[in-house]
């Protein structure tokens, strides 16, 4: 049976340690010695993800979380007040990802305590998801046999569960016009930030449709107040659940600044467009998700099938052929100061990891 007091400490413990993304060594030793004294094969990769193999019976199943934060996220002090955790207010309280990993972890140590018969089962702790899921990029999928995954990575609680996610482009534009004086001589100058300002007039900024947006996150140029802006950078993103949009907006985007580089001749455009991740889609009448909504129902919980705007590792075990898909873990307001979780709804998580492993 899963333990409130054990799985609170667990996550106390792990919250202390330092794991911002790149600086996940400490946190990965720490799991990989629990991972080992709960009765699990090592295995971990030569990225620095932590891989641990449990023998069971069945069809094996894939656990999977992050081990990274957001910054702030060092010297993070929880705070415990009734049934919420959060942090001082200084930083985040790392609860994402780390109530994700506390839950598969009382999930396993709650089995090997009762002696009940399991699956097989495959605990993948991954490193840098934040800045881009690398570590989901660069694990050895060689190691893995199992063909489905949950990934304990989403907000409010254990039952809502993402079967669809978008795919992902990133695209930065740097535009170098001519520097003047905008006082002597500004006919002179060609404005890199005028230009900058077409681009973002011309792309569809925001929500396009209801799996479809693009954002424009950073704009920076000019050097003085009194001086025609030589130089600007645009950086931003464009994200669609559907492969088609997401392809003909990447193309929006080119297009864009092919044609400003047509208007503005004497001006310099160059820009980068990076795919990320692709979408994945999974619909509720597939085994392994009507097999998720039949462990939670068996605890009293109504299942949400429901698509997200965010990608996560899931994205990359899908397109490695893992059927993924992420459920929640308690945590609310992520990747903010006011980050806080909702312990039984954690606890309540770990119960679902149980009964999946228990499900052979």
């Amino acid at each position: 049976m899963v333990n409130r007091e054990r799985i609170v400490k667990t996550l106390l413990d792990l919250i202390k340690i330092d794991s911002p993304s790149g600086s996940e060594d400490k946190v990965a030793q720490e799991l990989t010695a629990q991972l080992a004294a709960l009765g699990g094969i090592i295995k971990n990769d030569t990225y620095g993800n932590v891989i641990a193999v449990f023998e069971g019976t069945g069809e094996p199943l894939l656990l999977s979380a992050h081990m990274d934060t957001v910054e702030p996220g060092r010297g993070i002090e929880p705070v415990v007040d009734g049934d919420v955790i959060t942090s001082q207010g200084e930083t985040v309280l790392g609860a994402d990802p780390k109530a994700g990993i506390a839950a598969i972890l009382e999930a396993v140590a709650s089995i090997k305590e009762s002696g009940e018969k399991h699956r097989p089962f495959e605990v993948v702790l991954t490193r840098e998801e934040e800045t881009g899921s690398e570590g989901a990029q660069n694990l050895a999928y060689e190691k893995l046999q199992s063909k489905n995954a949950v990934v304990f990575d989403g907000d409010a609680e254990v039952f809502h569960v993402n079967t669809a996610a978008p795919g992902y482009y990133k695209f930065d534009a740097t535009i170098v016009g001519r520097a003047a004086h905008a006082g002597l001589e500004p006919e002179k100058g060609i404005s890199s930030i005028i230009i900058a300002s077409e681009m973002v007039l011309a792309l569809p900024v925001g929500r396009i449709d209801e799996e479809s947006t693009l954002n424009i996150g950073i704009i920076k140029g000019g050097s003085a107040r009194n001086a025609v802006p030589e130089k600007t950078e645009v950086t931003g993103e464009t994200r669609s659940r559907d492969s088609q949009k997401l392809e003909k907006q990447a193309q929006i985007f080119r297009d864009v600044c092919d044609e400003l580089s047509k208007k503005y001749v004497e001006a310099k455009i160059e820009y980068t467009l990076t795919k990320n991740f692709s979408s994945f889609s999974i619909p509720d009448s597939d085994l392994f998700v009507r097999g998720i909504g039949e462990a939670l129902s068996s605890l009293g919980l109504e299942s949400k099938f429901e698509p997200t705007g965010g990608g996560s590792d899931a994205n990359f075990f899908n397109a490695k052929g893992i059927k993924a898909v992420v459920v929640g873990t308690g945590v609310r307001d992520m990747h903010t100061t006011k980050e806080n979780l909702n312990i039984p709804e954690m606890v309540q998580a770990a119960g679902f990891c149980e009964k999946l492993l228990l499900v052979v």
